[in-house]
């Protein structure tokens, strides 16, 4: 017989997003009542998940071979779904990737879009994903297929003939010579060649032909002059004219290989220098022979004349002086004379060129190496509000075109010797990283300075004086063999942009580097985009940091548009975050009738020459790899003000993550030079190497656990059914995937140094507790007051959507009332809240009024104006005046049932104080302060669930362990016990199950 379990559940029977839940407190009845009297039907639609408990087994060793129970509906309805919650384990519903009688088969896992497969057969009830065929899709497409049911053919010209993705249908490998995309479907255009069409046609391809888009072979043979099947190779000496077939005349001097044109040797001329000179002589015959030469003949390589002359002279109308032998004995003692002379002047220049040199080395010192021109302020965008249309010329002209004054300093050319192999085991990352920072860092340092740096390849085209203005820095050129070459119609013969293509580990070019765009290089950039087929562009600068321009606004606003030449770009939306903007575009190429959505993501908080966060970069670099996996572009495009040390930083990260987590090793310096190998200076300096490790740490270490929201809430449900009471033991060889997230987050934590808690540590007094101090970088610094400090243990936090717009900080000390006052003005903290009663706390009396009250500390007056109560919540509201500044309203919100001594809140608690922020948060401007015993327990838990409704608001999905790792980067302390992390998992289920517009009603 077969083995049952049964669960009894939150609601027996619901369903889902606006939908009514049927079963909620109907009727129920059972058959038998097991295992016993506490195991009633009636728990499976009672909305309380404390009933829910798993059960023993039934069928193989209980009394019963089947149980049942039903719901009684007290109606006839259309049903749209049933959903019996826990329901999916051992026995009763095999869980998702397993099927069969016994749930003992696993699933094909090639469902479309990851479908799970049908629990009783294992077939996928809606077909295969992309490169899978068969009723299990456990068939891979043959090779030559790919995409939905394997129906479309492969290119045929991926690179060595290899088969194409059977997925995507790109050519993962790269295209053969003379083609490109993604698919390698689409021929080099017109006049490029080769791998990656970066080749262009020759310029004497006879009649201007085009050449042969896969060897570059002119077709019709080539101009006079040349040879070779790309007519590349001039004739040799002394050849010209069709095929070279012809020989120079052996008069020539020099002649021109394409129509034999010549310079003649003395004593000839003519074209063909076939000529003999008559009665002249010399180069082109353009002396007349001496008048005085019998019949005025003479030589006609040097004019002597050719019958003697009456005074026996070589030329007769010049008498030759004759030597005495006076003149020979005066002669040694002249040139003696002057070879002194010259010594003595060549001394003399030496002692000046020493002295000189002195000088300059001395004023080197002094003054930087390299001057640049200072740039005007740049100007926003105008938006023209009528036609919501711009050009590239007019629209956005505003920042000054000219160099940057910050451009970056490049060092001597640095030619190092063969890299040694280091290839380090991902698992070993933190252990490598703890070696390289000893002695400040003197690993880093090393292996980074042991890398060629400089201009290591030419780079003559960005150095022309009709490029140079492209520029956007004086001293960084684009490499002439990687660089992209624009080939649309009205671009000059060189197509210059300063960008270059960039290899992944694997020596495929994956990546296009680039400065960010000037004003008038926007054009030639989405002309890029357009042409090398770019659908994800990753932005790692700010337009301006301090007063100075770093990039062009190159892209509309939401809603706008501009044009220029053939091609469109329309803003369609915008999603802005804490810490990156991501905006959508849709491009349309009139010329080939093609639209094009290409999505931009904006690294907002990376300073140039400065350092991100490790954590948040791979936060934002996550966004971009999802992205980028369901992208068919060919290349991610990325840029930041040089295009060469930011963008390096990113460029290595993507790629050496990419390859960890195929083989498992990565090499760090390796990857390095192979970016340096075709544009300059990826990476700029010892600590953007430093991010680099740091950043792939984060990386391979502590993964996203981002979830659908409805697949948490599953997973959650699932869970949950194990841990509530009940007579039934689960495997005492299973842990809790709660339980060992939150070692893992423990572990994960970042560890600062004592110097990093100094100004806590000099402050003891005024700290809660010895254990919770502030980290300096984010501490909140009171503004001087006389005879008061400047400290207060609180820390700047950001929001899933918003930078800084949190404060973290500890409930104050009788003797400190007055600094957190303070620290509400000087931070504009509109709504303060306190996670238990305001009147359980010792100072409370001496700063926060009651009804008709009016309080006085220091400079400070508080006035009551109003207070309402909920359940949970408790709302007053404050003046707040100070001397010589305006009256500052606060509400500041207090839970009266969260006891001081209850260690965690009831979930209901907690999660009606965030929506009360919430709902005040939107007419209240400023921060929002968070108070706790030390700024820490209880704080945590109410940053994680706030910033996780925000993600669920904005995206639909949540991520409690990225969000609270990202906190512990600012304050350590934060969810530090289980049942804080447990207590986010729990709210965010009841909002998710109750409170959210996407739940059940």
């Amino acid at each position: 017989m077969k083995r049952i379990d049964l669960a009894i559940s939150l609601s027996g029977l619901i369903t889902t997003l606006a939908y009514d839940v049927l079963s909620n407190m109907k009727d129920t009845s059972q058959s038998p009542m097991y295992p016993g009297p506490g195991y009633g039907a009636e728990l499976a639609v009672d909305g309380n998940t404390a009933t829910c408990m798993r059960t023993e087994s039934i069928g193989s060793t209980s009394p019963y071979k089947t149980v049942w129970w039903k719901v009684d509906l007290g109606g006839v309805y259309n049903i749209y779904s049933v959903n019996i919650l826990f329901k999916n384990y051992d026995g009763y519903e095999c869980p998702d990737e397993w099927y069969g009688f016994d749930c003992k088969q696993r699933c094909s896992r090639h469902c479309r879009d990851n479908d799970p497969c049908n629990k009783a057969n294992g077939t996928c009830d809606r077909g295969c994903a992309a490169g899978w065929i068969g009723s299990f899709c456990d068939r891979e497409c043959s090779d030559g297929a790919y995409g939905y049911g394997c129906v479309n053919n492969c290119s045929g010209h991926c690179m060595n003939d290899s088969s194409c993705n059977k997925q995507t249908g790109h050519c993962d490998s790269g295209c053969k010579p003379g083609y490109t995309n993604a698919f390698c479907s689409k021929k080099c255009s017109s006049g490029t060649y080769g791998k990656d069409c970066t080749k262009t046609c020759s310029e004497f391809c006879l009649h201007n032909t085009l050449c042969n888009h896969i060897d570059g072979a002119c077709t019709d043979g080539c101009q006079n002059g040349y040879i070779g099947n790309m007519c590349n190779t001039s004739c040799e000496h002394r050849r010209y004219g069709k095929n070279c077939s012809r020989t120079c005349s052996p008069n020539c001097k020099t002649c021109k290989h394409t129509d034999g044109t010549c310079r003649c040797h003395a004593g000839w001329s003519g074209p063909n220098c076939s000529i003999a000179c008559n009665n002249s002589y010399g180069e082109n015959c353009q002396f007349p022979c001496d008048p005085f030469c019998v019949n005025q003949t003479c030589d006609r390589l040097d004019g002597t004349c050719q019958h003697a002359c009456p005074d026996s002279s070589k030329s007769c109308g010049v008498a030759e002086p004759k030597r005495s032998d006076q003149d020979s004995s005066v002669l040694p003692v002249v040139l003696g004379g002057v070879f002194s002379a010259c010594v003595i002047l060549v001394i003399a220049i030496a002692v000046l060129l020493i002295r000189y040199k002195r000088k300059s080395s001395i004023m080197t010192k002094k003054k930087p190496s390299v001057t640049n021109l200072k740039t005007k302020q740049h100007l926003p965008m105008k938006t023209m509000k009528k036609q919501h249309y711009h050009d590239y010329d007019s629209a956005l002209s505003d920042e000054p075109d000219e160099p940057d004054d910050s451009a970056p300093v490049l060092p001597e050319r640095n030619m190092r010797g063969p890299p040694t192999n280091k290839n380090i085991p991902v698992r070993n990352i933190k252990a490598q990283i703890a070696n390289m920072s000893a002695k400040e860092n003197a690993g880093f340092k090393y292996e980074y300075n042991d890398i060629p740096r400089g201009e290591l390849c030419p780079c003559l085209e960005g150095k022309k004086p009709e490029n140079k203005v492209k520029n956007r820095y004086v001293t960084i050129f684009s490499y002439d063999h990687s660089r992209i070459v624009l080939n649309s119609p009205g671009y000059d013969g060189n197509g210059y942009i300063h960008a270059n293509y960039i290899e992944d580990s694997k020596g495929v070019r994956s990546y296009i580097a680039t400065q960010g765009p000037k004003p008038k290089t926007i054009a030639d950039f989405w002309t890029m985009v357009s042409q090398e087929e770019v659908t994800v562009i990753v932005c790692l600068t700010n337009l301006k940091e301090g007063a100075k321009n770093k990039c062009a606004q190159y892209w509309p606003n939401v809603n706008d548009k501009l044009q220029g030449g053939n091609i469109t770009i329309r803003n369609l939306g915008e999603k802005t975050y804490a810490e990156h903007i991501i905006r959508q575009f849709k491009i349309h190429n009139k010329a080939k009738g093609e639209d094009r959505l290409v999505t931009m993501y904006h690294y907002t908080a990376w300073a140039d020459h400065g350092v991100a966060d490790p954590l948040s970069l791979v936060v934002f670099h996550r966004q971009v790899m999802r992205a980028t996996a369901q992208s068919n572009g060919k290349y991610t495009l990325v840029h930041c003000s040089a295009g060469v040390g930011r963008t390096g930083t990113y460029i290595a990260l993507d790629a050496l993550y990419r390859e960890g987590q195929k083989s498992g090793k990565i090499n760090v310096p390796m990857y390095v030079r192979t970016m340096r190998k075709d544009r300059m200076n990826m990476i700029q300096g010892d600590e953007q190497y430093k991010l680099l490790y740091l950043a792939l740490m984060e990386a391979f270490n502590g993964p996203s656990r981002c979830l659908a929201t409805e697949k948490f809430l599953r997973k959650y449900q699932e869970e949950n059914c194990y841990t509530n009471c009940g007579n039934v033991r689960p495997n005492t060889t299973q842990k809790f995937a709660i339980s060992t997230e939150f070692e893992e987050l423990l572990a994960l934590r970042k560890v600062y140094s004592n110097k990093d808690y100094e100004l806590g540590q000099t402050h003891l007094s005024a700290n809660y507790t010895q254990n919770v101090l502030p980290v300096e970088q984010y501490i909140c610094h009171l503004s001087y007051v006389k005879g008061r400090n400047t400290y207060y243990n609180a820390v700047l936090l950001q929001s899933f959507l918003e930078k800084d717009c949190m404060i973290s900080g500890q409930y104050p000390l009788p003797d400190y009332t007055e600094d957190l006052l303070r620290l509400i003005r000087d931070f504009d903290a509109r709504i303060v809240v306190f996670l238990c009663p305001v009147k359980d706390l010792a100072c409370s009396s001496t700063w926060f009024p009651t009804k008709t009250q009016v309080k006085f500390v220091g400079n400070f007056t508080i006035k009551h104006v109003s207070e309402a109560k909920g359940s949970n919540v408790k709302m007053t509201k404050l003046i707040l005046q100070a001397k010589e500044n305006n009256d500052m309203r606060i509400t500041v919100l207090e839970c009266p049932t969260w006891k001081e001594r209850q260690s965690t809140a009831d979930k209901r608690v907690l999660l009606d104080a965030i929506k009360e922020v919430k709902t005040q948060k939107i007419n209240t401007e400023g921060r929002i302060l968070v108070l706790s015993s030390d700024g820490a327990v209880r704080c945590g838990p109410f940053f994680v669930v706030y910033n996780a409704l925000e993600q669920i608001t904005v995206d639909r999905e949540v991520d409690i362990f990225t969000i609270a790792r990202q906190l512990q980067v600012r304050r350590t302390e934060f969810v530090s016990t289980l049942d804080e992390y447990q207590l986010c998992y729990d709210v965010i289920a009841e909002y998710l199950l109750n409170d959210c517009v996407y739940g059940n009603v």
